[in-house]
């Protein structure tokens, strides 16, 4: 399945969760998470790490949300109960089955899918490849400079012996800190744009694919049917 109809297709199954008002039919959407999570289950152990802070972060905002209902709208209990406890579920679901996409479904087949699409489409516009161009060299070269910065607090953890654990503390030291690490990487850049200008970006009006992922006739259905069912099921349901 190409990347781009597989995220299609998570995003409408995500939709068809939030819609879910029917407890029945958000029991039946929750049946079918749980099953992709058993067919995905190599991913369980980052999943359950990623998920950590909304187990938290959920039911505290599910009770804050209650308590302002049941002030303002004076309704019972019971119902504002049901109510938030749907909410939550339905979050819930959401956010587990779009953290399970992001772990299993890496940013860069996207982007290769996308400039696939844009190669077989023939046309020729400049910006457009230099957008793309612009999300490939964040999404490879970002962990890095992530590595080198957190390296770096780790160093001067190591070489301190005072340290504060105020977020002022915190917020000052990384604003000074800052302007050296982007002066640092700026030698990087240069590296990099010498080795595209050898490679002749810029030279030729367009940029080859490798490897090309082609969007075929089952990803075309796939987009098409898939809102046609989230359509009918919440119709009839």
């Amino acid at each position: 399945m190409n990347p781009i109809s597989r995220l299609f297709l998570y995003i409408i199954f995500s939709i068809s969760i939030l819609l879910s008002t029917n407890i029945y039919l958000l029991f039946g959407h929750i049946i079918l998470v749980i099953i992709i999570f058993f067919h995905k289950r190599a991913f369980w152990s980052e999943w359950w790490r990623n998920i950590k802070p909304y187990i938290i972060y959920l039911p505290l905002s599910g009770i804050l949300f209650f308590l302002i209902s049941w002030i303002i709208l004076f309704r019972p209990i019971s119902i504002l109960f049901i109510d938030v406890l749907i909410a939550t579920i339905r979050l819930f679901t959401m956010i587990s089955l779009m953290n399970l996409y992001t772990i299993e479904s890496r940013s860069h087949s996207l982007l290769i899918s996308i400039r696939s699409i844009w190669f077989s489409s023939g046309l020729n516009m400049r910006w457009a490849d230099r957008i793309v161009l612009f999300f490939e060299m964040t999404l490879r070269f970002f962990p890095s400079i992530q590595q080198d910065w957190n390296q770096t607090q780790r160093s001067q953890k190591a070489l301190a012996l005072n340290i504060q654990n105020t977020n002022m503390f915190k917020i000052i030291n990384i604003a000074k800190f800052l302007p050296d690490f982007i002066l640092l990487n700026l030698e990087r850049t240069d590296n990099i744009l010498d080795n595209m200008s050898m490679r002749g970006y810029g030279k030729k009006n367009r940029r080859s694919i490798f490897p090309f992922l082609e969007f075929k006739t089952f990803d075309i259905i796939i987009c098409f049917l898939t809102p046609i069912c989230m359509m009918g099921v919440h119709y009839f349901f």
